[in-house]
């Protein structure tokens, strides 16, 4: 039981710091766009890639705010006083469920985006997003 209070507490206070970078930016930065970080791109290549970026954005964006949904409900029972699990536990796995379909249309996404560009294009994709390690 302590545990899970444990994991309550630290899921309260760490979740509304990863929401206010929903859009993945870090340091001020918003997050570079293929386009601009494969130089020689045709015009096909290009419309290509911002036609399945923006649906995945859609899509992604939609999960996302059903997950906030799913986030603010739990943080209504966390509030409530006695034992919410009946509610709870239901709320913190389909959190979860939504968390693993964001990532997964992020994948599907980047394999799609994979098939547009050459070998060359997705090897410079791949050296212009490696995160430095600090």
């Amino acid at each position: 039981m302590k545990q899970y209070l444990v994991l309550i507490l630290f899921l309260a206070m760490v979740v509304p710091v990863m929401a206010q970078h929903p859009d993945h930016r870090h340091d001020g930065k918003r997050q570079a766009d293929i386009t601009e970080l494969v130089s020689d791109l045709s015009a096909p290549q290009k419309r290509k890639i911002e036609n399945i970026s923006k649906e995945s954005k859609e899509r992604i964006d939609a999960l996302r705010t059903r997950k906030r949904a799913v986030h603010d409900s739990i943080h209504t029972y966390l509030d409530r006083e006695g034992d919410q699990s009946k509610w709870l536990f239901p709320l913190f796995d389909r959190e979860a469920q939504l968390q693993a379909a964001i990532d997964r249309e992020m994948y599907t996404t980047k394999l799609r985006i994979d098939e547009v560009l050459s070998r060359e294009q997705r090897a410079a994709l791949r050296k212009a997003t490696r995160r430095k390690v600090k």
